[in-house]
Parts: structure tokens; sequence; C-alpha cells
């Protein structure tokens, strides 16, 4: 009875088309109604329901470059990262569920304090979502299904005002995964959601106390209590870059490695600026 309610509250959120590209993308049942990485059906097609909202009506999300998201088979999407809240990475997915034939589902890695919180890691699980570990990654390699990585981290997403659009050193670990795996790196550039909230300061003895990466006080948080933490309603400007292939070396040579992050943190950065161009040609046209 649940189930059925569910799912018919996902048919009236979601357009026809929508609806059928849910039905369409293939979940592979491994038991007990979820796929072998613990991803609910019902659960992601509600998930991409109040996505596929806020993407079109609230963010309205600008983006190009679909086609270098592989079609079929593993590859590793890679960018920049922020908000304070990581409506960032909730749009990156939805963009590429809406925009890829059949849809393909983006499993980010995420970190590992997020499965600390008390049904908060379930209800990632649900969605798809899975540890940073490299373990879950190899895993999803070998089933074929496209990821997400911020090289950044969390902590990018407590970038003060002051360091807008400037990337933090990306971590290595994409490159190593991917030099190992020989999967293609795609990277993005995504403008928009700095602006979403403004960093006032980061609480830090209270966010090492919560075992947290930053602990946000914003202009409207806690001040405004819980709607403290709605986000402005921003145009994102996304932009996915030619898929990059990454030399086998980097997995034997500190200096390939090196050279091999810097040229995928390049690639990000000339991609934000691109879509920095797009976002002022786009405002003044409009004014």
């Amino acid at each position: 009875m649940f189930g059925r309610r569910r799912i018919e509250l996902i048919k009236a959120l979601l357009p026809d088309a929508e609806w059928e590209r849910v039905q369409a993308y293939a979940l592979t049942d491994a038991g007990f109604g979820t796929d072998p990485f613990g991803t609910d059906p019902d659960v992601l097609g509600l998930g991409y329901a109040v996505g596929y909202w806020l993407h079109r009506h609230y963010f309205r999300v600008v983006s190009s470059g679909h086609e270098h998201v592989p079609r079929n088979g593993a590859g590793v999407i890679v960018g920049n990262h922020s908000g304070v809240l990581p409506f960032d990475a909730i749009m990156l997915a939805v963009d590429v569920f809406r925009h890829t034939d059949p849809p393909r589902l983006m499993r980010f890695m995420v970190d590992y304090f997020v499965y600390q919180v008390p049904f908060l890691g379930v209800f990632f699980r649900s969605l798809g979502q899975m540890p940073g570990t490299r373990r879950n990654f190899d895993g999803l390699v070998e089933e074929g299904h496209v990821i997400g990585i911020f090289p950044e981290g969390a902590e990018a997403l407590g970038k003060p005002a002051e360091r807008r659009y400037e990337l933090y050193p990306f971590s290595h670990g994409h490159v190593e995964l991917a030099a190992r795996h020989r999967v293609p790196v795609v990277p993005f550039g995504l403008v928009g959601a700095e602006e979403q909230m403004t960093l006032v300061t980061d609480l830090k003895p209270l966010a090492r106390a919560l075992r947290l990466p930053y602990f946000p006080i914003t202009t409207t948080f806690p001040w405004l209590g819980p709607l403290g933490l709605l986000p402005k309603p921003v145009r994102y400007y996304v932009h996915y870059g030619e898929p990059i292939t990454i030399d086998p070396d980097a997995l034997r040579s500190v200096e390939v490695r090196e050279h091999e992050v810097a040229r995928v943190r390049d690639t990000v950065a000339d991609l934000i600026q691109r879509g920095l161009e797009q976002r002022r040609d786009y405002e003044g046209a409009q004014s």
C-alpha cells in the first residue's frame, strides 16, 4: 500500500516524459527490493521528482556538454564544490539523469561523516550514494556506473565569500582510481552555488565536537531557524568538458600523478570561467 502511494506521488510530481524516464532506469534487484548498493527504486524516484522540480523551477539549471557523459560503462565525473549545503551535488545528479539516454544515475563518493548521522546514511544509500571508500569505488566501476567526486572535499562547501570560485587543492584519489580502472574523467564546472548562501563564519570548535567538516553561520542561519537553511533561488550553470584519459604512469610516478591532478584541476577552472562568462552574457541580455 505504502509503495503504491509513493508511486502515485511520484507520478503526480513529474511530467509524463520524466515519469517514463524513471521507469526506464534499469535497476538490478539484488533482493529485498534494492540493488547491490542499497538503492531503493521508490526512494530514488521520489528523490528525482523533488530534484526535478528544484532543477527546472528553483535553480533553473542551464547545462551543456552532456554528450561527454558516457552513455554506457563507467566514468568519473569531477568538478568544483560549494554552497554551504550540497545542493550542487543534487542538481548535478538530476542533470545527468535528465539529460542522458538511457538515464544514468550518478553515484557520488560521499564523505563518511554523513553515514554517522542517524537515518541520513540509510537515506543516502537508498538514493544510490555511497561512502567514499576504494572498495565502493571498485565495485561501482566494475558494475559500469558513473561516479561523482568532488576532489576539493566537503570543506569546500564552507568557502567564504571572498574565495568564491577559487578552487581548493584537489586530492589525487580520482586520478589514481581512474588510471587503475582505465576509465575516463569527465570534468565539469558549476557556477551559481557559490551565491546560494553567504558564509559569515565557521564555528570550528563546534564542528570538531560534532565531527563535522565545518559548522556554518550564514546571513540567514541560525537566525531564521530551519528556514535559514533554504538557499537563494540562484540560477545554476553547468558545463561538462571533454573526457580526460589519465596517464597510467600516475600509479607509479608522483610527478605524473601531480601533473594529471593539475590537468584536471585546470580544466575545471576553465569550465568555471566559461560558466561565469555565460552568466554575465545572460544577465546582461536580461537587463
